[in-house]
């Protein structure tokens, strides 16, 4: 009857045996003596053991020996004899260490006569892992035969073998190490089928799951995961994930303070709403209290209520400002009312918050492998193959015949093969061992030999599983465990970084038959900089491979001592192929961090090698991950492994350092120093020169990460000083944060300060930040990294930044360098969601798959079939919500859609051809949601333009400055694929200008025509006007800065509002599109002559020009300050992959166009000669005109167009001649007008009839209007006159002049007929000035003029002609450029005068003149009254 295994945790209690369960013998007489056959097999054994040369393997080998009264002997002898050998190790009950042969012959006799109970196992001192008591009589010896843990059963089981084949019928407990796990202790039976099972499972190997990963690496992932999800814990405040609370976005105070809304609530209890006009800079709560108050609730119930959206699902917090919020500013923005509902909390949907099922599941790592695994070899063929090996030995110990030797090589050969070819020095010499028994029969010396080869192969294999596992990512491993070498401080470490290039498998067939021989460069690196010189091994034949595997055998040595290498240091490693006269070329590479999880990596290390194009970003973690998948080319190295090197990190220094007032040069030179923002945009002079002031730069004069990145080195022993800058550095700014997480800083320290920076924002304000997040995740050391930490952890209390973070590690899966790293994050942010939000994240996935399979099909197509296609595709689109099936947009998860509007889908006319789908909303008072999905298209730019611009918004804004700017989301599901915003109410330049015709893109009328038909009243006009003119002015510095190009009329878009915005970011940094060698962009921005006479009205209100330039160079100003966030911003987007912004020559354009080292009075005036310069350019109209003949086949004329957008608001019901009246020559008509509220009578005769047309003219496109009877066909009689006239009146109120209050106006009060006065034609002439001094430089802007006309009314030429008097020399005159024909011109352009030792007794004298012409002067006497203000000064007709 065999005996059940011995449980590990009761085997450690004292005077435990293995047979305890059954007995437990109480003296020594009651056990049997043993043989005299057993003791010579066990001689036998040592003693072949003891003759051959096996020290330089790596075995440790535990052995058992029964010890008794009678067999003291044996003991003495063969204990003896394996410590003389192999330096085992034997502890007694009295605590004794025998590390000798001379320490076991001095203590074996009192061991033999001892009793069994004085007899103790031994402790395996080398692995540290102590062997439970498995009880008197046994004395465990370990035996260290050089490396590894499996001789340990080797032995085990020869001495099993003996003691089972001699003494288990005499009764003999022998407890032993089954191979199934080295820390459990079983029993041998007594059965001989026992005795068989346990020969079979000696040389088994089982494949076993492995939940958290085949290493150390995916199980940190996976035990980091759980970790969170515990400190998340279900006693957080939940009620985050049930509701998508608004975005929001801080506002300077100065724009809430007269703010106010019409507020249409909607209460549970009535159904209708209730009106309710608000202020923006009250909260939600004081409007539900009032509403409550208002219908006679009590106001203390509003804490049981909450506000949303009735447009989408968007929640307001109670507690915060109402003008705070993203959305409500956009209601702000286009002036509209505001729909929300009061939802009782108790009703709010909760189906996303994570439950008690969630919190229960743990994370597994096959949920990454589920995607991510290319490994092609599944675990039932290997242990297939594994089993097959087992067989073939326990077939060869059974026959006792070499021939099966031949088979077991086989068998050890197809597991290889299942390892990807892989094999080792030990695999190899082992099977070369056993294969010089491959006779017909064995001897029993021959038998025994060939035993102890069985036991060197097996231990070869199970160390090369070992290697496969350890080095692959893999959800099953080897059932083995063991153990690390012991561990030191690397600071003890002073010897040479060395490593061994032992193989390469699985050469490509056309490499070897290509080249003539093969090279590794290997480079040795910190932040992409070498440490020590790339060392090169030369000349691998490839005459050497065999079965596209060569052993290289080169052993490489840095000349740098491991204690000085940052821990932060990778090795590159480049194969190269060579043929004979031509240079090498790069075949494929691989990079491996040195450090990882505080440990020098040690042993056998198995990269795959990448054959895509090398990043230019330097080496990390997350690119080796990439090779962690056993695939295509496999390159092997060893370092040594005799100890396991750990690093700890230092602290900082806190010494007292005596802080040194800097001169003011030394000071400016800081300043122009921390001016160029970017690491990168430093020279090494630069570098070395604020790292010796280092102790003096603080936040006032410099930046933090151009001090740190300034460091010539980060090795440990610099540390100290470089974190102690670091500490005393604070608080961060969000630049500052963002730079510390690019490419150029590695060190773990201190990217962790840099995010604690981000865990200081709110959802909101880290959500903006996401994009450049999640590509800092590709320099993160560790993958559970704090960044990892602080997305994740976010992702649980906010349902924007969870879908937010999900898409953009879905899209950035599309790279594939960092596939395996990416998709290891988006695996655990799966899992950290929950089962609902992990559903609703799959539906919209389904969707964002539809949609694209429907736009690539339409744009595949051929144009003549589009249409038939289109209607096809579209109702699979439909058919997704079928069953009630509801769903969330990438877009926004505020919007929650139930169905799609079929009759508004819509197919672009261009070579993308992108699909337009308007989805119905789940809320019944909600406005269809519109989306374009473009499929072809590279929308990476489109996203980030689009948040810089939005940046952009939130700086102007903070500081009380609102341009109006209307952007839009977008967001890019994959390689080019992704979905647009669509902003209703919207019509492309390109569609304004084609209802002119031809003639509409070199006209400058039709912006202003075509407000005037769009807006019926002259206050709504009034408001398009200067929605105009601040969103194009925010527009034009947005598009100067980041250099967006192909701008054509078909890329700007127009509101009826007035708001003017960009799409289609595809060209920026100056890649301008060319003909030839033409760019077709020409100017600095698009502002046209056409735009500039829409905001002034023809002229006649040329003040609102010279608001625009001063509103265009205040926001270029206010953005300059900011001009390191931009530039942070663009540098951690370097390695997303956009075609346009790749590398520093992209950082340089935009740092050349923010100009930091200027003024903001140079600013100011560059800025305005870059506005000049964009409306004195020609090419642009030639460009709008190519683009609208290539549209205008495809557009239907105005007419319709003109009907579809026609006001509902009626004035002007109706408008009839009724009668005429002659008197002599002149007629005149009877003119019943008739509107909302009653009918007038106006007269009017012909002529008047006439002005009115041509006023008309001016304000609509001449095709929208009637013909006006001519002369020529033009009867002499009244009444036929009458019937033209009423012909035309009928035609007109049923066409543009509908409802719109200035044709009203022209009916009824007449034609505003009168002139200018003349205290208005000549109204004084001024200049505005703005004075400054400073460093004895006086500097003088000269901004603008007004009312500047010539003797004879005309406008004049005029420039500016300033002299600092008194001036007896001369040497003082200046003068402006010319503005030609302009009585309110803009100058902005700076004049200098230097070397000005006071202003006391100073004039300044400025004269407007025209070609030479005195037209006007004024004299500025200079002081404090003066400067450092924008002032007008009223110029004077005479000379001065």
């Amino acid at each position: 009857m065999s005996k059940p295994p011995v449980n590990l945790a009761q085997a450690e209690q004292p005077g435990f045996t293995a047979a305890s369960s059954e007995r437990r013998p109480e003296s020594i007489c009651d056990q049997r003596p043993m043989r005299s056959e057993k003791n010579s097999k066990i001689s036998k054994f040592l003693k072949g053991a003891a003759d051959r040369d096996v020290g330089n393997t790596d075995f440790s080998m535990l052995m058992a020996c029964c010890t008794s009264s009678q067999s003291g002997t044996i003991t003495r002898d063969y204990t003896s004899r394996a410590a003389g050998i192999y330096g085992c190790i034997v502890r007694t009950s009295a605590g004794e260490h025998l590390r000798s042969a001379a320490d076991v012959e001095a203590t074996s006799c009192r061991l033999a006569n001892a009793s069994l109970s004085d007899v103790v196992p031994m402790e395996f001192c080398k692995s540290g892992r102590r062997r439970p008591n498995v009880g008197s009589g046994v004395v465990w010896l370990g035996l260290g035969l050089g490396r590894g843990d499996l001789a340990m059963s080797s032995v085990k089981r020869k001495l099993c073998s003996i003691f089972t084949s001699s003494s288990m019928s005499e009764g003999w407990d022998v407890p032993f190490f089954p191979e199934q796990g080295l820390d459990l202790y079983t029993a041998l039976s007594n059965s001989p089928v026992d005795q068989r099972n346990q020969e079979q499972d000696i040389w088994n190997i089982n494949l076993i799951d492995s939940p958290q990963g085949s290493n150390n690496r995916t199980a940190s992932l996976c035990m980091a995961t759980s970790q969170l999800l515990s400190d998340y814990g279900l006693s957080r405040d939940k009620f985050n994930l049930r509701v998508v609370w608004g975005r929001v976005a801080p506002v300077h105070a100065s724009l809430l303070e007269s703010a106010e809304l019409l507020f249409n609530v909607f209460v549970p209890w009535l159904s209708v709403e209730l009106p309710y006009r608000g202020r923006l800079n009250s909260t939600a709560q004081e409007v539900m209290e009032a509403v409550l108050v208002t219908l006679d609730h009590s106001a203390t119930v509003s804490g049981q209520y909450l506000m949303k959206l009735c447009d989408s699902e968007e929640y307001l917090r109670s507690d915060e400002i109402l003008g705070l919020y993203e959305r409500i500013q956009v209601y702000q923005k286009f002036a509209l009312d505001v729909s929300v509902r009061m939802v009782l909390k108790d009703t709010v949907d909760k189906n996303l918050t994570r439950d008690e099922e969630d919190n229960r599941q743990i994370f597994h790592f096959n949920q990454v492998l589920a995607s991510a695994s290319a490994f092609n070899t599944t675990r039932s063929c290997l242990q297939e193959k594994l089993s097959s090996y087992t067989q073939e030995v326990n077939k060869l110990l059974r026959s006792r015949c070499g021939v099966s030797v031949s088979e077991v090589v086989e068998s050890i050969h197809a597991v290889c093969e299942q390892l990807c070819g892989l094999t080792t020095v030990d695999l190899e010499e082992a099977v070369g061992q056993l294969q010089r028994f491959a006779t017909v029969t064995l001897t029993p010396a021959e038998m025994c030999d060939c035993e102890t080869a069985i036991l060197m192969l097996h231990h070869a294999l199970l160390k090369l599983l070992r290697i496969f596992f350890t080095n692959f990512d893999l959800d099953f491993r080897e059932q083995e465990d063991h153990p690390n070498p012991p561990a030191a401080d690397i600071k003890h470490n002073s010897c040479m970084l060395q490593v061994n290039l032992t193989s390469l498998y699985r050469l490509l067939p056309g490499w070897i038959n290509s080249y003539d021989h093969f090279s590794v460069s290997c480079s040795l690196t910190y932040c992409g900089r070498n440490l020590t010189e790339p060392v090169l091994s030369e000349n691998i034949s490839t005459s050497l491979q065999l079965h596209c595997k060569i052993q290289c055998n080169r052993l490489l040595v840095f000349p740098v001592p491991l204690k000085e290498l940052p821990y932060e240091s990778m090795m590159s490693f480049h194969l190269l192929g060579s043929k004979q006269g031509k240079n090498s070329e790069l075949l494929c590479w691989a990079v491996l961090p040195l450090f990882n999880n505080r440990t020098l990596v040690h042993g056998t290390v198995l990269l795959s090698m990448s054959t895509q194009v090398p990043p230019i970003c330097p080496p990390s973690p997350a690119l080796t991950d990439g090779h962690r998948q056993p695939t295509g080319v496999i390159l092997q190295i060893d370092f040594p492994e005799d100890e396991q090197w750990r690093y700890e990190r230092v602290a900082a220094q806190h010494e007292s350092i005596l802080e040194l007032a800097l001169c003011e040069e030394l000071q400016k030179r800081i300043t122009e120093v921390c001016q160029k923002h970017c690491l990168s945009l430093m020279t090494e002079n630069e570098k070395a020169f604020l790292w010796s002031k280092r102790h003096t730069c603080s936040q006032r004069n410099s930046y933090l990460h151009l001090v740190l990145g300034s460091a010539p080195q980060w090795k440990p022993q610099n540390l100290p000083e470089i974190y102690f800058i670091l500490e005393r550095w604070s608080p961060l700014s969000v630049e500052e944060a963002l730079f510390l997480l690019s490419d150029e800083f590695h060190d773990q320290y201190v990217r962790s300060v840099a995010v604690q920076r981000f865990q200081q924002m709110c959802d909101s304000e880290l959500e903006e930040f996401l994009p450049q997040l999640v590509q800092a995740l590709k320099m993160e050391w560790d993958i559970d990294g704090p960044l990892m930490k602080l997305l994740l952890s976010r992702s649980l209390c906010c349902i924007r930044i969870a879908q937010q973070l999900y898409w953009l590690l879905v899209d950035a899966l599309d790279d594939w360098l960092y596939k395996s790293w990416m998709n290891k994050v988006l695996s655990v942010l799966k899992h950290c969601c929950g089962r609902a939000l992990r559903n609703e994240l799959q539906r919209e996935s389904r969707l964002v798959d539809l949609l694209t399979q429907v736009a690539e099909k339409i744009r595949t197509a051929d144009k003549t079939k589009r249409k038939d296609v289109f209607n096809r595709e579209r109702l699979k689109v439909a058919s997704f919500f079928a069953d009630g099936l509801s769903c969330r947009l990438p877009l926004d998860p505020a919007v929650m859609v139930k169905d799609v509007n079929i009759e508004a889908f819509k197919v672009f006319n261009s070579n993308a051809a992108p699909v337009e789908v308007s989805f119905i909303t789940t809320d019944p008072l909600g406005q269809n949601y519109s989306i374009i999905c473009k499929t072809g298209d590279n929308l990476r730019q489109d996203m980030l333009v689009l948040q810089i611009v939005r940046v952009l918004d939130r700086i102007w804004k903070q500081e009380g400055l609102d341009m109006r700017m209307v952007t839009y989301r977008c967001i890019s599901t994959g390689r080019d694929q992704g979905l647009v915003e669509v902003v209703c109410d919207a019509v492309t330049l390109a569609k304004i200008h084609q209802e002119w015709g031809l003639s509409g893109a070199l006209r400058e009328d039709t912006l202003e025509k075509w407000f005037h038909m769009r807006n019926k009243t002259k206050e709504d006009y009034e408001k398009a006007v200067m929605n105009f003119l601040y969103s194009c002015a925010g527009w034009c510095v947005a598009t100067f800065v980041l250099g967006i190009c192909d701008r054509h009329n078909d890329n700007i878009m127009i509101k009826h509002s007035g708001h003017m915005f960009h799409i289609d970011f595809g060209k920026i940094m100056g890649n301008a599109q060319k003909f030839g060698s033409i760019k077709r962009d020409r100017t600095p921005f698009i502002f046209t002559p056409e735009m500039q006479r829409f905001i002034t009205g023809g002229e006649e209100n040329p003040q609102r020009f010279h608001r625009f330039v001063e509103l265009c160079c205040e926001a270029y100003n206010s953005l300059r300050r900011r001009s390191a966030l931009v530039l942070s911003l663009l540098q951690l987007m370097l390695a997303a992959g956009m075609p346009e912004l790749k590398d520093v020559q992209d950082l340089q354009y935009v740092y050349n166009k923010l100009r930091p080292h200027d003024s903001e009075l140079e600013a100011t005036s560059y800025f305005t000669r870059k506005i000049k310069e964009s409306m004195e350019s020609f090419p642009v109209k030639i460009n709008f005109l190519i683009h609208t003949m290539a549209q205008i086949s495809s557009v239907k004329r105005s007419e319709a167009h003109a009907k579809s957008q026609i006001s509902s608001n009626t004035n002007i019901q109706e408008a009839v001649i009724q009668k005429y009246t002659v008197n002599g020559k002149d007629v005149t008509y009877e003119l019943k007008v008739t509107i909302e509220d009653g009918y007038l009578i106006v007269q009017k005769s012909f002529t008047q009839f006439e002005i009115v047309h041509k006023l008309l003219q001016k304000h609509f496109i001449e095709s929208t209007l009637p013909k006006f009877p001519s002369w020529f066909n033009m009867s002499f009689t009244p009444s036929r006159k009458m019937s033209l006239l009423n012909k035309y009146l009928k035609e007109l109120f049923e066409g543009p002049c509908k409802g719109n209050e200035y044709v009203c106006s022209l009916f009824l009060d007449g034609p505003n007929t009168t002139v200018k006065s003349e205290t208005d034609t000549y109204l004084r002439p001024q200049i505005q000035l703005y004075l400054s001094y400073k460093d004895y430089k006086l500097s003088v802007m000269i901004k603008h003029l007004k009312n500047i006309r010539l003797s004879n009314g005309s406008c004049p030429d005029a420039y500016v002609v300033t002299r600092l008097r008194p001036d007896p020399q001369e040497k003082t005159k200046k003068k402006t450029k010319v503005v030609r024909s302009n009585d309110h011109p803009t100058f902005n352009e700076l004049i200098e005068y230097r070397n000005v030792p006071n202003l006391h007794g100073h004039v300044l004298e400025v004269t407007v003149k025209s070609r030479k012409t005195f037209v006007a002067a004024t004299n500025v006497v200079l002081g404090e009254r003066v400067l450092n203000q924008e002032m007008w000064f009223p110029l004077g007709f005479s000379a001065v």
